[in-house]
């Protein structure tokens, strides 16, 4: 798992809120468990933090300020 600087992510989520960014993080990773539970077509990574935390890094995720 690669690790982020905290104060890099708060600038990406928009919050210098550390409780905060952790709940932006798990309801996403949660929001894409979910999907990926509903398609029983794919086979699942079941990274999902690591995903969105992938996702901020690129500039994908919805919860980028």
């Amino acid at each position: 798992m690669k690790f982020y600087d905290l104060e890099w992510l708060a600038e990406k989520c928009g919050t210098d809120n550390k409780y905060e960014i952790t709940a932006k993080v798990a309801a996403e990773a949660r929001r894409e468990s979910e999907e990926a539970s509903a398609d029983k077509n794919d086979p699942g990574n079941e990274m999902f933090i690591s995903n969105v935390l992938l996702d901020i890094e690129e500039g994908k995720s919805p919860i980028n300020a």
